[in-house]
């Protein structure tokens, strides 16, 4: 048997909840002034202190159970990009006992209604903007007006802000009520194959021995200290951003600059005025930092390290990255289901393109389709297992079922191998059909069943088409058309148009629409996905020969 586990001295996982945790005396906030910023608004420059996140989330908490009547366990849905006051509302519900299911703001309608129907939401918090569509979903969830709430200082029609809501004094804590183990943090919904996004239930433990495995980490690795500043465009409602920059930042008090969305010449400013030492990004990301004729224009001397996630970063564009900016370069890996990150590179002596080393406490092997496991230099499906893997999907017992093991590893769908030489982990090919559009999951079924429910469509297949001028993966669409039908170029833009009315805009059909005779099946009627990726593979290669030419 072949288990693979780290190398990273072991650490007491702290029994605490989560918001206890953060703000009980550590290494970090023991010998730091609790009056340092940490949390700074890109666009205005107001800030909060260590010192105000801990009392405005305690009030905020007292707020929630007193003036609200929010009760130990209630799921409170969170629909917002990242706002100055993000980290404080989620404080405040972990400091109630609430759980949190943050979501895309993007979404449209129906995505809001699962997600809070099958969460079991009783509670919404959003912005303005977004009051009138997730009126409609409270309606049809049976929640009240009276429990949508907005981010802010003002009310909005019927909801309420959190000003409003907040008390004159502080709750409590540790909250001796929670169950670190048992109880949920957060309920985050992540793209399955089905096509359907499931609820990746995660405990306060969970978060806990995440928070402390990647510390430790990165603490003997030399990755970030106490005197580095984050910029966080990186969503809060997705893992990455939750983990690195709202959970992992805040334990450490390392200040964060909030940006409520991309813009890379903004990016590019404000890693100048605030001196930004960590890029925290996603690959899309990347290739624009090594590539735009923007950059140069900005002093980005500040930053120190380059940390990538989401999805792989190529070597050769970390190479071109590296020619630019020249600081170290890592990636890292992990899933919704994984509390984030479990294997990170080292800035010390990681392999250039490696995915990199397994952080404390985890455990991993290698097994092929069979279930045999593998050893070194042998690709094997992932396998993990660790105190920061999922408690399990909602209300999903077969999905639960498909993923876990008998001896309770946890599956990832991707393919991995261990090298004997460089002592490091790569990521090398993916068994789940997810596609990877910049760090956002992609569920190719969900957007085929929305295909063939068009009147002109009699079949079709998705995929994901590899763009290496933006590093991701651009959803595609091969379709069989009924029999009366002629294809053309404004069909073609028909059917796109369709598709991006019914779902969030990393789900649009960027890489285009095919149209075909028909779409290559196996015996059993399943997509056979690898003809068509060797349909793309082809074209690819004559476009190569045809520049060439």
């Amino acid at each position: 048997m072949v288990i693979y586990k780290s190398t990273c001295h072991p650490v007491d996982i702290s029994r605490l909840d989560l918001f206890s945790f953060l703000f009980s005396p550590n290494d970090q906030n023991t010998k730091l002034s609790h009056d340092r910023k940490v949390v700074i608004d890109a666009e205005s420059g107001k800030s909060f202190s260590y010192a105000q996140v801990n009392s405005l989330s305690r009030k905020l908490a007292s707020g929630w159970k007193e003036n609200v009547g929010l009760t130990k366990g209630e799921i409170v849905a969170v629909f917002a990009p990242n706002q100055f006051d993000h980290a404080i509302l989620y404080f405040s519900l972990l400091a109630a006992g609430c759980t949190i299911t943050p979501g895309n703001p993007n979404y449209t309608e129906d995505e809001f209604h699962h997600q809070v129907h099958t969460a079991g939401a009783t509670t919404i918090v959003t912005i303005p903007s977004l009051i009138p569509v997730l009126t409609k979903v409270a309606s049809r969830n049976n929640i009240p007006k009276d429990r949508i709430f907005v981010f802010g200082e003002q009310q909005v029609e019927h909801a309420l802000c959190l000003s409003q809501i907040s008390s004159n004094h502080e709750i409590a804590f540790p909250d001796n009520s929670i169950d670190p183990e048992n109880d949920l943090a957060f309920i985050m919904f992540s793209s399955g194959t089905t096509g359907v996004a499931k609820g990746v239930c995660l405990s306060h433990s969970n978060f806990v021995s995440q928070v402390l495995s990647v510390m430790t980490f990165e603490k003997e690795d030399g990755a970030i200290g106490e005197i580095d500043i984050m910029l966080a465009f990186l969503p809060f409602y997705h893992i990455f951003g939750l983990t690195t920059l709202i959970l992992r930042s805040m334990y450490a008090m390392n200040p964060v600059i909030v940006m409520a969305k991309f813009d890379l010449e903004r990016y590019c400013q404000l890693i100048e005025k605030y001196k930004v030492t960590v890029a925290t990004l996603v690959p899309p990301i990347a290739v624009l930092l090594a590539k735009s004729p923007i950059v140069p224009k900005y002093d980005l001397s500040s930053l120190r390290m380059v940390t990538s996630g989401g999805a792989p970063l190529g070597k050769e564009h970390i190479e071109q990255l590296y020619k630019r900016i020249k600081i170290p370069v890592r990636q890292g890996y992990g899933l919704s289901e994984s509390c984030s990150g479990f294997i990170y590179q080292s800035i010390r002596s990681g392999d250039v393109g490696a995915t990199g080393r397994l952080v404390s406490h985890a455990q991993v092997k290698l097994v092929d389709a069979d279930g045999n496991e593998m050893g070194d230099d042998e690709p094997g499906e992932l396998l993990l297992k660790g105190p920061f893997q999922m408690k399990g999907y909602i209300n999903n017992p077969k999905a639960n079922e498909e993923i876990f093991t008998a001896d309770g590893f946890m599956r990832t769908g991707d393919i991995a191998k261990y090298d004997s030489k460089t002592k490091e982990f790569y990521i090398v090919d993916r068994i789940k059909e997810l596609i990877k559009y910049k760090g956002f999951q992609v569920a190719p079924a969900e957007l085929e069943s929305l295909l063939v429910g068009h009147e002109l469509v009699a079949d079709c297949c998705v995929i994901g088409v590899y763009d290496a001028g933006q590093a991701t993966e651009l959803p595609r669409a091969y379709v069989v058309l009924q029999p009366s039908v002629k294809p053309s170029k404004s069909l073609a833009k028909e059917l796109s148009d369709y598709i991006s009315s019914k779902v969030v805009s990393h789900k649009k059909l960027r890489g285009g629409i095919r149209f075909v005779d028909a779409i290559p099946k196996s015996n059993s009627g399943k997509l056979l996905r690898r003809e068509i990726k060797e349909w793309v593979k082809k074209e690819q290669e004559q476009q190569e020969i045809q520049s060439k030419l």
